[in-house]
């Protein structure tokens, strides 16, 4: 990849730590000046169009136990190398056929589940279904050790995130007891950005967490509209379309040469409502 012409002089160093301890002391060592590299489909697009440049890479392609998938009880362990196209398969409806929309078959079979969080995109598909289902991420470091939180806390900004300088993601952590949907608007289902996307998921107790992306600065929980959902006596058509209404309000959408705000804030409330009549129609119970 690095014979590319697009990278005549873009880094001038380059490391195969074989290991998540050698990767973590080089990331400790180089600090700032290294980037992570897994699967490039974010990275190298930002080199290409001068948003980026790499002074030092720290390849983990090679990082053993980096990529595996460890179910344990109602949780899955996602390894921060696993691929995108590994995961169109997984058990998680939501995340499943979130990964299903991310670029073509090329891209899923390089993308990563790591390098999507990391890029921190407002457009994040996997990202939306991940914070609706309540996913933690794990971070780590030499100096800090490892430390877990809520994935809708992990994400400050466009293209920021609470990640330290010396830090990597190692891994997700998804609870697979919950029931969950994804749905996206764009002109074509996969290999184009979203428009819109909406992810919903609901717990064995009956508690319901959502996602929202392109509708904010960064992939959305929006808080109001489940805290209605959590209050309700009954989840029923009126609460639902209530939780709907008060996405609308928490959104904050923008125009661009994709789509206009009040479209996607439109969408939000529909989608919502969509979600919430599929999740409650198949909780048991509910029905």
């Amino acid at each position: 990849m690095l014979g590319d012409p697009s990278f005549p002089a873009a880094s001038q160093r380059f490391f195969q730590p074989s290991s998540i301890a050698e990767a973590l002391a080089l990331k400790g060592r180089l600090g700032k000046a290294a980037s992570f590299l897994a699967g490039g489909t974010d990275l190298v697009v930002g080199v290409r169009k001068g948003r980026r440049q790499l002074d030092t890479l720290i390849d983990l392609s090679r990082v053993r136990g980096l990529d595996e998938l460890e179910p344990s009880g109602d949780r899955l362990r996602i390894g921060a190398m696993c691929r995108l196209r590994r995961l169109e398969s997984c058990s998680v409806d939501a995340l499943a056929a979130a990964c299903a929309t991310v670029g073509g078959p090329q891209i899923r079979n390089l993308g990563t589940i790591g390098g999507q969080l990391d890029t921190a995109s407002p457009a994040g598909d996997v990202s939306t279904a991940l914070i609706a289902l309540e996913a933690e991420v794990e971070l780590a470091s030499v100096d800090s050790g490892s430390r877990r939180l809520p994935l809708a806390d992990f994400f400050l900004a466009p293209g920021k995130t609470d990640r330290a300088d010396d830090e990597m993601i190692v891994a997700v952590e998804v609870p697979t007891n919950r029931r969950s949907s994804f749905y996206k608007i764009g002109k074509r289902n996969a290999v184009a950005i979203s428009l819109v996307m909406a992810a919903a998921s609901i717990g064995p107790a009956g508690d319901v967490a959502l996602g929202l992306g392109c509708v904010a600065p960064k992939p959305l929980r929006p808080r109001r509209a489940e805290a209605h959902l959590r209050q309700a006596a009954v989840i029923d058509s009126t609460a639902m379309t209530e939780a709907a209404r008060l996405v609308g309000e928490e959104v904050s959408p923008i125009d661009d040469h994709r789509g206009g705000a009040e479209y996607r804030r439109s969408m939000a409330v529909t989608l919502t409502h969509r979600l919430l009549s599929e999740l409650i129609d198949i909780t048991p119970g509910n029905a």
